[in-house]
């Protein structure tokens, strides 16, 4: 199966504030006006984030730069890829109910969240994204397929109740997921493999064992409307 090999890794930093990591990283266009921005996660008993600034750092990443949440430390995020990173599920850290409604789940934990209100100047809003996970394992075991990290990039209108997830297949309402999108090679079955990058191997640029190729979130707005958008990975 497919694999990338680079001798560059991302460099992350946990210094940035909500406010700019989407502002300044996140939006950083006149097209939306942004405001009550808050994020959390993390659960280490010290200074260190689950959330933050990442910059690819020359690397085969095809971002050059970005916000990245994760279900663990963000310095663990740090490739290479040459150890199983588990930062902990016994922490005390709690998962989002958003999440479990998006996904069909129940028993979500580890949620890092980033929300912020915003009003469009624009009739349509588009975010670019990958979703990695350890979970993308090379050599699984059968009961291991149905396993996965979960993450929504959720959208309301101030005045309704319910988020639309954007997060999805192309063409379809299917969630992004581990077990959603798969590629071929190991004992667990493909799913919309044309949307799989591929499986890590030990020189990868983050710790993560496999990714998806660049996927947007996007969605039709109504400009002067007031909106709400929670990104969440748990």
């Amino acid at each position: 199966f497919p694999s990338h090999d680079t001798g560059e890794n991302i460099s992350v930093d946990s210094n940035y504030t909500a406010a700019q990591l989407v502002q300044n990283v996140l939006v950083n266009s006149g097209c939306i006006q942004v405001s009550n921005v808050s994020v959390s996660g993390g659960n280490f008993g010290s200074s260190e984030t689950s959330y933050g600034y990442f910059n690819a750092n020359g690397s085969i990443l095809p971002f050059t730069d970005g916000v990245l949440l994760t279900t663990g430390k963000l310095t663990s995020a740090v490739g290479p890829n040459s150890n199983f990173s588990d930062d902990g599920s016994g922490l005390g850290w709690n998962g989002d109910t958003d999440l479990n409604t998006a996904l069909g789940l129940s028993n979500s934990y580890n949620a890092t969240v980033l929300e912020f209100d915003f009003v469009p100047n624009t009739s349509q809003i588009s975010f670019d994204y990958i979703f990695a996970s350890e979970q993308y394992l090379s050599n699984p075991g059968s009961n291991q397929c149905n396993f996965t990290d979960g993450f929504a990039f959720m959208l309301r209108e101030a005045s309704s109740s319910s988020y639309q997830n954007l997060a999805v297949i192309p063409g379809a309402n299917t969630p992004v997921k581990v077990n959603t999108v798969r590629g071929t090679g190991t004992i667990c079955p493909p799913a919309n493999e044309a949307y799989f990058d591929a499986f890590n191997t030990g020189n990868y640029p983050t710790t993560f064992d496999g990714q998806t190729k660049t996927l947007t979130a996007q969605a039709n707005v109504t400009p002067g409307t007031f909106y709400q958008i929670k990104l969440v990975i748990a």
